[in-house]
């Protein structure tokens, strides 16, 4: 009797002794590269978890998992944000718990884009940026073809230059609709009909981060990336033998990716401290540094400028005189046709 009460209170403290050493864990989900891993790490020291952090490469694969599965934290873009809300799948944020954010200020030309949006409550501004056309200044012409005809530069020369598009039905359709001088939200039949037609005619290399890397290794001669795609390499490039450069058209979208929490997030309270980690001056002049993107507050954005020499005039994502548009998800209609095109583009290269 004695051995088995023995052995019953040698499980329990075995019991007692890994309930008390298994860490907490928040589970994130994010894009490829978008976020330090030093802070991570950092995050986690500090406060005694773990951070299961899983990758996705689009914002409709990033709502798939939180649709079907149990995360805290996601890092989206504004126009799935806005679809979320309407499903009930994230939560608002609870600013009371961030000690950070007060001491920071949203860009004012940002938040004008959204700030009559129903995304406001639910959203921590992460990083902001364009669209642009990303190519190889070794070939002079190519400078003056992109500076003189902007969007068209993409879509009519794809015969005499290798040009990548990025493979995203949003963001692929939305500069086919600059290019003909429509909006990038347009819902109207005949306006995405010359929006495919664009895209079908051209001859295209299809990619997503890889298109920076075919720029500069001279494999594509342009193509469309994200602002941050360019400035993540611009930056890191020794000086001397930089090979490509980056152009924005004076119209061209604005996107703005924000942290979330989903609406079945099962630790909320870590989620918060996670965010308010990442708004700590320090750190997110780190991270921003770190992902190469804009950041979205003004003293971030001052002192990466001032300090941190990002004096490249294309890191603004909305300087004077330019025109922005912001996505919005519109009707589940239209992102059907939207996901239609880019297959039917696809298929015809």
């Amino acid at each position: 009797m004695k051995k088995i009460f023995s052995l019953l209170i040698v499980v329990l403290i075995s019991v007692l002794t890994i309930g008390c050493t298994t860490k907490s864990k928040l589970y994130v989900v994010n894009w490829g590269d978008y976020m330090d891993p030093v802070l991570i790490k950092a995050f986690e020291d500090e406060y005694g978890v773990e951070v299961e952090l899983e990758l996705v490469d689009s914002n409709e694969a990033m709502a798939s998992r939180i649709q079907t599965g149990t995360y805290d934290l996601a890092v989206f873009s504004e126009y799935m944000v806005d679809k979320l809300i309407d499903q009930n799948l994230v939560q608002e944020i609870n600013y009371d718990l961030l000690t950070n954010e007060t001491g920071l200020t949203v860009i004012p030309k940002l938040y004008s884009l959204y700030s009559d949006s129903e995304i406001v409550p639910y959203i921590i501004p992460y990083a902001w940026g364009t669209i642009g056309i990303m190519y190889d200044n070794d070939k002079p012409e190519l400078k003056t073809l992109i500076e003189t005809q902007g969007w068209a530069a993409l879509f009519e020369h794809t015969d005499e230059y290798n040009v990548g598009m990025y493979d995203s039905s949003r963001d692929a359709v939305a500069a086919a609709l600059l290019y003909n001088g429509f909006n990038v939200n347009s819902e109207n039949i005949s306006e995405l009909a010359a929006a495919e037609a664009a895209l079908v005619n051209a001859n295209f290399r299809w990619g997503t981060d890889e298109l920076r890397g075919w720029v500069i290794e001279e494999t594509l001669d342009m193509a469309l990336v994200y602002s941050g795609d360019y400035f993540s390499e611009y930056y890191l490039a020794d000086a001397e033998n930089i090979t490509f450069d980056f152009y924005v058209p004076e119209t061209t979208n604005v996107w703005l990716d924000s942290m979330v929490i989903p609406k079945n997030a099962q630790n909320v309270d870590l989620a918060h401290k996670f965010i308010d980690f990442f708004m700590r001056e320090a750190n997110a002049l780190a991270n921003s540094d770190y992902i190469g993107y804009a950041p979205c507050y003004e003293e971030i954005y001052d002192t990466m400028v001032s300090e941190y020499e990002y004096d490249d005039p294309n890191f603004d994502p909305y300087p004077e005189g330019s025109y922005r548009q912001m996505y919005v998800y519109g009707t589940d209609e239209r992102s059907q046709r939207l996901t239609a095109i880019l297959l039917a583009a696809k298929i015809n290269d």
